[in-house]
């Protein structure tokens, strides 16, 4: 893809906790992401979410739905326990049997994929290139004092 001398490449770190990794944005895909794949988002969403029912659970609302979420549990196994009282000891009702394929297989597929870094102009140490798009650019240092 060719780039215009006019596209704006902005660098940024990735927010997610176990990242930090430098990226490079084009302003054509840049909407404020502040991670670096989808895969970095979805963590960080995920420790979010841990975060918020772990300061859910330390509330009083919190302990009190956990209270009745235990009531309710204990309910369960009595009513459970009740009801295999009430069946005969001498119950010879067909079972079916289980097969090989009556268990299933877990997913062995990890949350995270390999990352892919999108690869750099060889023997063109100034190209940069968007981690959306592939754009390719140069990169001009915002800081640089010219004398």
């Amino acid at each position: 893809m060719t780039t215009s001398p006019e596209t704006v490449f902005r660098q940024r770190l990735c927010r997610a906790k176990h990242c930090g990794r430098l990226f490079f944005i084009c302003s054509h895909c840049d909407r404020g992401q502040c991670y670096c794949s989808v895969d970095c988002r979805h963590l960080a969403r995920l420790d979010q979410l841990r975060a918020a029912r772990r300061r859910h659970q330390q509330s009083p609302e919190g302990q009190c739905d956990h209270c009745d979420r235990q009531r309710a549990y204990r309910r369960r196994l009595s009513d459970a326990s009740r009801s295999q009282a009430q069946k005969t000891v001498t119950d010879h009702a067909s079972k079916p049997e289980l097969t090989s394929d009556t268990i299933a297989q877990p997913h062995s597929r990890s949350l995270i994929a390999p990352l892919r870094l999108p690869s750099f102009a060889v023997g063109d140490p100034g190209s940069v290139v968007c981690r959306f798009c592939g754009r390719r650019g140069r990169f001009i240092n915002p800081f640089h004092e010219s004398g």
